[in-house]
């Protein structure tokens, strides 16, 4: 008859041996995710990025064409197979209790939005720089839809310099953006802007310094908006094999796109702070109130807020971090 012990013990190693193996292997996809993140932040980017075009093609789809195939080639002959199959979707259905306090949001929303307004602007809008300060940790990932002329972008980097990301959809507002940073190796710029498909506007530079150009205001223009799917964006990437710690939005009313696209799958999860504008007043925009609304129940699934200026700026953490 065997003894007890010697079935324990047996038992015990058996696990220790699995545990090793599994730690092993989860140390492999860690560095390989390092790896991947790392390879976004070299002072000329990526090579998939020198050409907005692999992004957006009016004649070809990032979903469907060949260029996801090549980047995920790459990155296969690169750093191994990568695995993109934990980004699935997730509902964006609304539960009764969630519907309710949505109709309320929508109730409020044109007086939260005025009281917020005069409260921000002029002076407490720095927040969206100086709140910010987990930044300063050494590995810190940071991602800016909308960089326009920099200004947001130099008081980042000031503050924190973390590994950055800046989106300019404008091609002149690019070049400059590459001219600013050109001497910042964590810094990389990329002619895209995010939404929900991709696709080239023709717009007008509108505002001052273009930072009021908005595919929502028209598509009649002379200069080219260039814009690819959020999702897929992200993904290409390599957002789910490591987390971005800021994702700031202020891109003209591409936030509700870019968010809604973001929250139909669990992509959300791997965003620890999430900071938008939301232009709820944008000539074009459809429904902004509605859908910020709904924004705000589906963002509180997995984040809640550090910061609120309801329909003006806010910010959002992810809720195991809190």
């Amino acid at each position: 008859m065997r003894k007890p012990y010697k079935s324990v013990f047996g038992a015990a190693l058996i696990i220790c041996v699995f545990v090793l193996l599994y730690t092993f292997k989860m140390e492999k996809v860690k560095t390989r995710r390092i790896k991947i993140r790392d390879n976004w932040f070299t002072s000329n980017g990526p090579p998939v990025l020198a050409d907005t075009h692999h992004f957006v093609n009016t004649k070809s789809n990032i979903t469907s064409g060949g260029d996801r195939n090549a980047l995920l080639q790459h990155l296969s002959e690169r750093y191994g197979p990568v695995p993109f199959a934990n980004i699935h979707p997730r509902s964006t259905d609304l539960t009764p209790e969630e519907q309710n306090r949505a109709v309320t949001c929508l109730r409020n929303a044109v007086k939260d939005r005025n009281v917020n307004g005069s409260r921000f602007w002029g002076k407490e809008e720095h927040i969206r720089t100086t709140h910010h300060t987990y930044l300063r940790k050494k590995d810190a990932v940071m991602i800016e839809i909308g960089g326009n002329r920099g200004d947001d972008a130099a008081e980042f980097v000031k503050l924190y310099n973390p590994r950055y990301i800046i989106l300019e959809p404008l091609e002149e507002y690019f070049k400059l953006l590459k001219e600013k940073f050109k001497n910042n190796s964590r810094v990389t710029v990329v002619n895209v802007g995010l939404g929900i498909k991709n696709e080239v506007v023709m717009v007008n530079i509108e505002g001052v310094d273009g930072d009021a150009t908005s595919k929502f205001t028209g598509s009649n223009g002379k200069t080219p908006l260039y814009i690819t799917n959020a999702t897929n964006f992200l993904m290409n990437l390599g957002v789910g094999l490591f987390d971005v710690d800021l994702l700031t939005t202020n891109c003209e009313g591409c936030e509700y796109e870019v968010l809604e696209t973001i929250l139909s799958t669990n992509l959300i999860n791997y965003i620890k702070n999430f900071q938008f504008a939301t232009h709820s007043t944008l000539k074009g925009l459809e429904d902004p109130l509605g859908r910020y609304c709904k924004i705000q129940e589906l963002l509180r699934r997995t984040h809640k807020p550090t910061y609120q200026y309801r329909l003006i700026w806010e910010s959002w953490r992810r809720n195991d971090l809190l």
